[in-house]
């Protein structure tokens, strides 16, 4: 199993056997969720500038749900409006 820093770092590489081998990997998925929240305090913290404390909780809780809806809007148009024949969701 690969090291989440090493498949943070291919990622943002845009190594395309990254992305096939994740795929595969059900494992994975644990991994990215922790990405994702990490991402999601950064810009919380990015939001400290605007005010006070409590902006970095709003403002990590904003960023979660925005991420959920993009993930929603992928979903939908991934497997409902433009699916491939190997497409399996």
């Amino acid at each position: 199993m690969a090291s989440i820093w090493d498949r943070m770092f291919r990622a943002a590489k845009l190594d395309v056997d990254l992305y096939e081998g994740v795929e595969a990997d059900r494992d994975a998925t644990g991994q990215a969720m922790i990405v994702v929240v990490l991402s999601a305090v950064a810009a919380g913290l990015g939001s400290l500038g605007s005010g006070s404390v409590s902006s970095i909780v709003t403002g990590t809780v904003i960023t979660l749900v925005a991420w959920l809806v993009w993930v929603f809007l992928t979903y939908l148009i991934g497997t409902r409006l433009l699916p491939e024949p190997e497409t399996s969701a």
